[in-house]
């Protein structure tokens, strides 16, 4: 009976072993595939750009606005002019999307003058230096083009270098050759395709000054996640939801996602960061990882030494936000005043990443 028992437990101590490299192995598997990162990588950038569609174009203004001082570039589809909405949801519906209610620029003007003397916002004089492209498709019936003239007036105004591109007939949507929606139609998820256009194209020539033609195969670099919530400005009375932690209290999702090309993941590279912001039902919760795959930045970012930052903001009822846009009207409660500035939490939650970055 000894050796049978011998040989027994010999067997059992190869299936036990077997199984513990079986759950270290599929654990680790695990771990690689989906396991979202805490934090994001310090990286040696060389400056900030930002861009946005609806919503995302809002927030984007808001961000060049604000931090003009960090801000080398921007590119803005389909929204009108800073503080458009006044704080003011039904302005925000009704004379900065559709152009029912008429818009006063002097208002945006002598609002911008108080943040700036006030220290809100970064001295407007560095916005003649940011180049700018502004995109606003004629068949567009979300945003009507008189709000996005006047967004192009209110960068004139401070001598903003604009390229505004309105000959295009595209519908509400981020221009993509990726895109799966027709490039005359509205409609989710909202990324449309108007190829041969190349809206990333030209705006990054914009932005940057040049840009090399973008990568045409398989992906070079990987997107990964973050988790949102250690840069998340935490909410007080009146502004967002002091019930909650982290980046739900102030609207904005648990994770964001980062592009980072294989040139720009080698050590002590110099690469630019570009914020890429969503519009309203775009959102990963809404869409999962299109906007993220389908805004063709990724392939430009390939070839152009760049990574891209895709922070997240969340449809939230509770928060009269049920679709996922920025905070571009003040929704995070009746203390939300100062949105648009840098007091603003999704504001200084956004560039609390781009500084975690480098940038």
């Amino acid at each position: 009976m000894t050796r049978p028992r011998a040989g027994l437990r010999r067997r059992i101590g190869v299936l036990a072993t077997a199984f513990v490299l079986a759950v270290a192995g599929l654990t680790a598997g695990q771990a690689a595939q989906g396991a979202a990162p805490t934090a994001l990588p310090r990286l040696a950038t060389s400056g900030t750009y930002v861009t946005g569609i609806s919503s995302g174009g809002y927030m984007a203004t808001q961000l060049q606005v604000a931090y003009s001082s960090r801000i080398r570039g921007a590119a803005v589809v389909s929204a009108g002019p800073y503080w458009c909405a006044m704080g003011n949801v039904a302005v925000a519906l009704y004379a900065c999307a559709d152009s029912a209610l008429p818009r006063d620029l002097s208002l945006q003007y002598a609002k911008t003058a108080e943040y700036e003397r006030d220290g809100k916002i970064d001295p407007t004089a560095n916005l003649a230096r940011i180049p700018t492209w502004l995109f606003h498709g004629s068949q567009d019936p979300t945003v009507k083009r008189p709000v996005a003239d006047d967004l192009a007036a209110y960068y004139r105004h401070y001598g903003t270098p604009l390229t505004y591109q309105s000959g295009i007939a595209a519908g509400h949507g981020w221009i993509s050759p990726l895109g799966p929606v027709a490039c005359g139609a509205t409609a989710a998820p909202y990324i449309n395709n108007c190829a041969p256009y190349d809206a990333q194209a030209e705006s990054l020539r914009v932005m940057f000054g040049s840009v090399n033609a973008p990568n045409a195969g398989k992906a070079r670099g990987t997107v990964t996640e973050f988790s949102q919530d250690p840069y998340a400005v935490p909410p007080s009375p009146g502004i967002g939801d002091v019930t909650r932690t982290g980046a739900a209290a102030i609207g904005m999702g648990s994770t964001g996602y980062l592009y980072t090309p294989a040139d720009c993941a080698k050590k002590n590279a110099s690469c630019k960061v570009v914020v890429a912001l969503h519009g309203c039902q775009q959102t990963a919760e809404q869409i999962g990882r299109t906007f993220v795959e389908q805004s063709n930045l990724n392939a430009y970012a390939d070839t152009n030494r760049f990574v891209v930052l895709y922070p997240q903001a969340r449809p939230d009822a509770t928060l009269g936000n049920p679709k996922g846009c920025w905070d571009w009207w003040g929704y995070l409660g009746p203390g939300d005043v100062d949105y648009a500035t840098k007091r603003g939490p999704q504001m200084a939650t956004v560039m609390s990443m781009v500084t975690a970055l480098g940038g």
